[in-house]
């Protein structure tokens, strides 16, 4: 077939760039451009209808000059800059702003470099999306879930609570009547000193050999720090159910991960069956930069999974943890339980997907775990022998997500 003419190749290119150009702007993303200099060049229409700021505002300028960035979340906005003027691509940057109307959006943006044939920087073009309404069903999802953890290990953390409350209550009364006869013997004594008749004295002796005074003296100390032990118990295991389902603690922070497995542990450790136990193998790690109260969401449903799969028989958890490289740690729970059948082990990170029975399982755990350890550019494998038990191992790099 012969080439049309130049006249009707330049018609046809202008018809398939302006098809193109009509997809655009039917799109529910924007799409934007920037010259070598990193100044807007283009937004498609859609970026006024979402953003609310006029297209005039950041056209001819850089980011930094023209659509402005509060720092209403931890961004590392100086990372993503130096990144931009490296020329390379990125890819799904999220962040909030703050529309005229004092609303707060969240935007996801990537971006990648155009280079003519010499290889010269011509600029980037990029698609966004605003994404507040998957950021806030997210944040409600993984409340969700983790309260519905709490609900699950409510009838654990009672007992757990109960029992040292009620020796704590027999000790006071214990104590009580301790208290009742040293003050009877100082009712007498003071009788005794004002009047010191034989009868008085007579009465004091009786007091004193009801009192048992050394009696009280062995056992009172060793009630006391029975009672301070048990009250300590149960401060911890409010302060660990107050930490892991606190919803405000999610900012960016340097974290220790074998704090995040220990206060999952404590919160499940109190449920147990004597027929279940965990052990530790823990290396010596540094600090990640990490979601804390995420992570602990991680931790415990992994641990509680775990749980689950040895609740017939009983078994053995193990805790571990460990570097694959200087840039990444990993930490592992596995059990000795029932394992997955092959044909559910590619389904497990699905929601809502489970193979428990209907009000034993919301099937959100392992999926939330998978979004998060997702968000913090981590990984979760999974290996699983039935009838032999499982392995979870996540890993994280040690500074976090690239675009946090």
């Amino acid at each position: 077939m012969d080439n049309p003419p130049p006249n009707e190749q330049l018609r046809l290119l202008a018809e398939d760039a302006q098809r193109y150009r009509d997809y655009a702007e039917m799109s529910s993303d924007w799409y934007w451009e920037q010259d070598d200099q990193l100044r807007f060049t283009y937004f498609s229409r859609e970026f006024e209808e979402v953003t609310g700021v006029p297209s005039a505002n950041g056209l001819g300028k850089t980011r930094w000059q023209g659509l402005g960035k509060e720092r209403l979340s931890a961004v590392d906005w100086d990372a993503h800059r130096s990144m931009l003027e490296a020329h390379l691509p990125f890819r799904n940057l999220e962040y909030p702003s703050r529309r005229a109307d004092g609303k707060i959006v969240w935007f996801r943006v990537s971006g990648k470099p155009r280079f003519d044939p010499d290889g010269n920087f011509l600029g980037y073009f990029g698609i966004a999306s605003e994404i507040s309404a998957s950021k806030q069903m997210a944040a409600h999802l993984q409340q969700s879930e983790r309260l519905a953890s709490i609900g699950q290990l409510a009838a654990g953390m009672a007992h757990e609570i109960n029992n040292p409350i009620g020796f704590v209550r027999s000790n006071l009364e214990t104590l009580g009547s301790y208290l009742d006869k040293l003050l009877a013997v100082a009712e007498r004594a003071a009788t005794v000193a004002a009047t010191p008749s034989p009868e008085a004295i007579a009465t004091l002796r009786q007091a004193l050999d009801n009192a048992d005074v050394d009696f009280v003296r062995e056992d009172a100390a060793p009630l006391l720090q029975e009672s301070r032990t048990g009250l300590d118990r149960v401060r911890k295991i409010v302060a660990d159910l107050r930490e892991f389902a606190c919803e405000g603690q999610d900012e960016w922070s340097e974290a220790d991960i074998h704090t995040c497995l220990e206060r999952a542990i404590n919160l499940i450790g109190s449920s147990l069956p004597a027929s279940i136990r965990i052990e530790r193998h823990y290396a010596a790690l540094p600090a990640v930069r990490c979601r804390p109260a995420q992570i602990n969401q991680v931790t415990l449903a992994l641990l509680s999974n775990a749980v689950l799969a040895l609740a017939d028989g009983g078994g053995t958890i193990t805790v571990s943890s460990g570097q694959t490289t200087p840039d990444t740690l990993w930490f592992e729970v596995s059990d000795t339980g029932c394992g997955i059948a092959p044909e559910h082990l590619s389904h497990i990170f699905e929601p809502f997907f489970t193979t428990r029975p209907p009000g034993h399982g919301t099937g959100m755990g392992l999926a939330t775990s998978f979004g998060i350890v997702a968000d913090h550019d981590g990984n979760i494998d999974v290996r699983s022998v039935p009838g032999s038990g499982s392995q979870f191992r996540v890993t994280l790099p040690l500074t976090g997500p690239e675009n946090p």
